[in-house]
């Protein structure tokens, strides 16, 4: 059996398809990403030529693998699976990450350790009492997203505490501070036309009531959870994952 015969084989355990595309002298040793055709989702694979992603761990109930590939020392690891509705991809962070079980461990803010958590896609939900409704800015069917041009979660009621206020554009999408827009716009009036939106960035951020989004099932977060990030972001090779939910 060949090595692509073999990587094709795990897939299918999972009940997934598969194309591997050599993408030649590729600058990162893959990119990975989940397109559609006519016959639904399947995963893409575009390999440098010398490099052939191997899998660690295949879990068929639970349709997730683990895909390894080796970047000189350094050893890249990526969680595939099926979440609810869809096929996705995430980088893990990690050296301990030896199977399913170890990856889907790396993926959870150290926050909710040893915590009951909510998750909805790359977000957890921990409950937190601490929130006063009294003093709080509370936003109603308010979006949260990671950036990057992801579908946002849409939560019933948001609110913040401390942060950085920044304005965002589409040509700033990670935000300015409030003087380096001023400046911006000192500079040129022009760009006050960017379609800007004050936000806040880096903030303690909390959630109540149901939260939405297209590819996850709806969640109802009973009175006021703080919200986390998963750690893909840590992971030094997430830039290879391509596919955004």
């Amino acid at each position: 059996m060949t090595t692509e015969e073999s990587l094709r084989r795990h897939f299918c355990r999972m009940g997934a398809r598969v194309r591997i595309v050599d993408a030649g002298r590729l600058e990162a040793k893959v990119r990975i990403d989940v397109g559609r055709d006519r016959e639904g989702e399947y995963f893409e694979i575009l390999r440098h030529s010398e490099v052939w992603p191997e899998v660690l761990d295949v879990q068929p109930r639970l349709r997730h693998l683990v895909l390894l590939v080796r970047d000189g020392r350094a050893k890249n690891k990526f969680l595939l699976g099926h979440d609810e509705r869809h096929w996705f991809a995430a980088a893990v962070p990690g050296d301990h990450v030896h199977d399913v079980r170890t990856a889907i461990e790396s993926l959870r803010p150290a926050e909710a350790e040893g915590r009951a958590a909510i998750r909805q896609g790359e977000w957890f939900f921990v409950a937190d009492p601490s929130v006063p409704d009294k003093n709080a800015v509370i936003h109603r069917n308010e979006p949260l997203s990671r950036g990057s041009g992801s579908k946002p979660h849409i939560c019933a009621e948001l609110t913040r505490r401390n942060g950085v206020t920044v304005m965002v554009c589409p040509r700033y999408p990670t935000g300015v501070t409030v003087d380096e827009w001023e400046r911006l716009i000192a500079d040129n009036e022009r760009l006050r036309g960017w379609a800007w939106r004050r936000m806040t960035r880096d903030a303690e951020v909390f959630a109540r009531g149901d939260v939405r989004h297209p590819d996850h099932k709806t969640i109802h977060l009973d009175g006021w959870h703080r919200v986390y990030l998963n750690r893909e972001r840590e992971a030094r090779h997430a830039p290879q994952i391509a596919f955004l939910d």
